[in-house]
This record gives structure tokens, C-alpha cells and sequence, in this order.
């Protein structure tokens, strides 16, 4: 095990029989003549000199399967074809995702060391909006609770808690709004979340696709969707390394630390894309990167490299360590996550599920259709793995046996999530749910869309258990095949 392997992209070939999958670093492969499985898997399994494939997976195999047209067989005989989804747009401006925090009874009380408030913003992710307030405050960000983020791109309500006073910049008193509701004899922490509200419309809907859309709603009012992470979880996931922690865990701690200082993440500033650009084109003069930085981190770090004459991985190891704990801790969790993505979806194929694969930018995820999906209750966990390890966690054999290939399709060995990568951070290991039931989901009447001319919008309305993702739902909602 342990075994490196590339990524695999999605490319569409006019003459090809399928879609073809090919390693991003085989820039010199055409597509054209590649027709057949075998060419493909021909083509896949060369991979290149710094991560070579080595050996094909279950899991790799299984990938090509269903979008080549070679359906595995357990048993039965199960064809898993690729679907996409109806026409719709999401996001179009932030009311039409609006998020509200739900806080576990009890929480908030007349009295208390911490002053509970209910912060609103709009177009504002949660960590930038308490990094103004922490700083028009003049109080540290760790003395700021708060029990999740919130999306940037629409218009949420969440509670933060401080021991101090807190207010809002004067230029920011359109976007953001505090309003103090409140005590607690404690600060706000993930713990206390005990969930969402969303109210969200979706737009840009053909009218001939509306009988498609009701059908998917029944369905998950009588079967839930499946619990995946979705894309918002991997902000920083890189078309080439996946996830920065990935070089980092292969011994390449360069790389991570290359990927974490130059690699834009979605709906960053121009300035900054630029500034991270100017990064990569320079990197090694030491020198230069100190000149543009624009943060202290960013400041120290180069600053530190132009000092050492030969840098060492233990070098890029160390600097790794200077980010904030936050950040080192989403590497971890986004790993975790991407992990159990792939396991339960390796799980639901080999327990011969009927259904159909969807395209994420993390790869492929597989929808089980309502025949197979009713046999999961709703009640059945699956550990996400992390500390003490896979071996000594409660899987069963067969799921010990899907998770290592699992962890071997993406370069990285059993033994990953024995311990932490970083020694203040932890990597534990917690139950999450593999399918989910939306409470109170509710879908109002179709009208005219304001913003599209001869389209439909409709707005629904449901509540999530903390951590589930709602853009999840819209994917079962939307998809276009019948299941």
C-alpha cells in the first residue's frame, strides 16, 4: 500500500465510444484514437514518473466501469451509467440561499460569562466577517466562538459569543449586522449547533423538466439522499495534488507549503489571485515573494526561506506549522472527508446498489437508485476514519478491505490516520450519517422567473442535521436520471 497514483480528469472525445479517463500529467496523450476500455485502462495505468499508478485499484476499476460501459458485476449484474442534472441556477444573488443557525436548547441563558450575538451577513464567508469584527473590536480572533461557518455566497444568520464587547465597522453595516440576544456560561463551539434552516430558489428551470424535479422531491421526502461532502468542504482541492496535505503525508512538504501560499481558492479577491500568481512565477527567489507579500505570515515565511542557504523538507515542514490552527486543521478534515466520500461510495457499488455516478470537481460520486437506497437506514453510521487508525476502529473486514484501496488510489498507506500529522491538531475519527432525511422539506409552486424570461424558479425549504451539506440535497433534487 502506499502505492502514488494520478489524477484522473474527465475528457470528451468526439470519435470515442466513452469518456475517457486520462492522467493530467500524460499532457502528450490524445483522446481521439482512445476508444476501448482497454486502451483506456492501457492509458491510465502508465501514469508518470513522479506519481505513477503502480497497480490499479478495485476502486480505479470500478471508476472506468461505469463511465466506459463496463459494468461490475457482484453477483448480479448492475449497470451504473454517468448522469447529469436538469437545467438550474443556484446562487444567483445571496437571498436566494438564505441559511439560518439552529443552537441546541437551553444554550443561550439570562446569565453568563459570554455575551451570545446573531451575526448576519451577506457575501461574506464566517471567518473574514470575525476577522474585521475581531479587529474593530480590538479583540484576538480565538476569543470569538462561533459553531460553524456560513457560505459566502448568500445571506446567512449565525451566533458568535465573546467576553467582550463587539461591534461592526462603520463601512460594513450593509453587508454584516450584530445584534446581542443573550448569555452563556460558556463559549460557542461546534458542539452547540444543532443544526440548519434554508430557504433557497432555484432558477433558470425548464418547464418541460418541472415533472422531473416533483418526482426526485417525492423521492426524497420518502428516501433521504446520501450524506456526502460537498464541494464547498474542498476549497483548496488542486486538479494535480488533490489536497495539499496529500504531498505533505508523502514526505513533499514543499509542495503543500507551495500549494497553501500560491493556490487561489474560490471567490478570492483578484488582488489576492494575482499576488499568488506572482508567488508561483517567483518561487525560490525568496527575495521577490518577501517584496509582494501582503500578510505577516506570508512576510515571516519568505522571509525565513531567503535566510536559509539550502532548505530542507524539514525546513517547509516547520513553516507548515506557522499557520493558524484553523487552516491546519481544514487540511486534516478535508482529507478525511475526501476519504469517506470515495468509501462510501466504493461501499454502495460493491454492496451491489442500483444507480448512477454524478461528476464532482473531487471525482465522481455514486447516487444509489430508491430500490437500493431504502435498504440503508437512516439510523446507519459510518465512520469517517481518522485516530487510532483503520485497524483499530469498528469497520468490518470487508470495509477494512474498501478503505485501503481507497487510501491506496490515493497514494497513502493504512497506517495515515494512526496519529495526526501535526502534533497540536487533532485527526479524531466520528460517526456520521451515510444517508439523510430532510425535516419539514417543503417545495411552494412553480412561478415565472424575474431574472430569466420564459423560465421557472420555485423556492423549497428544509432543515439539515449540522454538517450536512444543502447543495447536496439540490444535486439529488436535480438529477437528471430517473432512480
Amino acid at each position: 500500500m502506499g502505492l502514488d497514483s494520478p489524477k484522473l480528469s474527465l475528457t470528451n472525445s468526439r470519435s470515442a465510444r466513452c469518456k475517457v479517463l486520462t492522467p493530467i500529467h500524460e499532457t502528450s496523450i490524445s483522446t481521439r484514437n482512445v476508444g476501448t476500455p482497454a486502451n483506456i485502462r492501457s492509458v491510465v495505468k502508465r501514469g508518470n514518473s513522479k506519481y505513477p499508478m503502480g497497480r490499479k485499484t478495485r476502486f480505479v476499476d470500478k471508476v472506468m466501469d461505469c463511465l466506459c460501459g463496463e459494468f461490475p458485476h457482484f453477483g448480479t449484474v448492475s449497470e451504473h451509467p454517468y448522469s447529469g442534472f436538469l437545467v438550474y441556477d443556484l446562487k444567483q444573488n445571496p437571498e436566494d440561499f438564505q441559511v439560518e443557525e439552529i443552537l441546541h436548547p437551553n444554550f443561550i441563558q439570562s446569565t453568563g460569562k459570554w455575551t451570545v450575538f446573531r451575526l448576519q451577513k451577506s457575501g461574506w464567508n464566517t471567518l473574514d466577517a470575525l476577522l474585521r469584527i475581531s479587529k474593530e473590536s480590538k479583540v484576538s480572533l480565538p476569543e470569538i466562538g462561533y459553531a460553524g461557518k456560513k457560505d459566502r455566497h448568500a445571506t446567512t444568520f449565525q451566533y458568535i459569543s465573546c467576553q467582550k464587547p463587539l461591534k461592526i465597522p462603520n463601512e460594513l453595516v450593509n453587508v454584516l449586522q450584530l445584534e446581542k440576544v443573550g448569555l452563556s456560561e460558556k463559549s460557542l463551539s461546534p458542539e452547540a449547533n444543532a443544526g440548519n434552516r434554508f430557504i433557497l430558489i432555484l432558477r433558470n428551470l425548464l418547464e418541460k423538466e418541472i415533472e422531473s424535479i416533483r418526482n426526485n422531491f417525492e423521492k426524497i421526502l420518502q428516501n433521504g439522499f446520501i450524506n456526502y461532502y460537498d464541494s464547498q468542504r474542498f476549497s483548496r482541492y488542486h486538479p494535480e495534488f488533490r489536497l495539499p496535505i496529500f504531498p505533505y503525508l508523502k514526505g513533499d512538504a514543499e509542495t503543500c507549503l507551495k500549494l497553501l501560499l500560491t493556490d487561489p481558492y474560490p471567490g478570492e479577491k483578484k488582488q489576492a489571485r494575482d499576488r499568488k500568481k506572482n508567488f508561483q512565477t517567483a518561487w525560490g527567489n525568496w527575495s521577490q515573494c518577501e517584496k509582494w507579500s501582503a500578510t505577516k505570515l506570508e512576510s515571516r515565511i519568505f522571509s525565513d526561506l531567503k535566510r536559509e542557504k539550502n532548505p530542507t523538507q524539514k525546513t517547509y515542514s516547520d513553516l507548515i506549522l506557522r499557520f493558524p490552527e484553523e487552516e491546519l486543521l481544514m487540511l486534516i478534515s478535508s482529507m478525511q472527508s475526501l476519504i469517506w466520500n470515495q468509501f462510501v461510495s466504493e461501499l454502495l457499488t460493491s454492496e451491489g446498489c442500483s444507480g448512477v455516478w454524478i461528476k464532482t470537481k473531487t471525482g465522481p460520486l455514486f447516487f444509489p437508485g430508491e430500490s437500493s437506497v431504502e435498504f440503508f437506514s437512516f439510523s446507519r453510521n459510518l465512520t469517517v476514519p481518522g485516530n487510532p487508525g483503520i485497524h483499530k476502529l469498528e469497520y468490518s473486514k470487508k470495509e477494512i478491505n474498501i478503505l485501503t484501496e481507497v487510501l491506496a488510489y490515493n497514494g497513502l498507506g493504512e497506517s495515515v490516520f494512526d496519529h495526526s500529522p501535526f502534533a497540536r491538531i487533532k485527526m479524531n475519527s466520528f460517526e456520521r450519517k451515510i444517508k439523510v432525511l430532510p425535516e419539514n422539506f417543503q417545495m411552494m409552486d412553480f412561478e415565472e422567473d424575474d431574472r430569466h424570461p420564459g423560465k421557472k424558479k420555485v423556492r423549497i425549504s428544509f432543515q439539515l442535521p449540522s454538517g450536512v451539506y444543502a447543495t447536496m440535497l439540490v444535486k439529488r433534487l436535480m438529477l437528471r436520471a430517473s432512480l
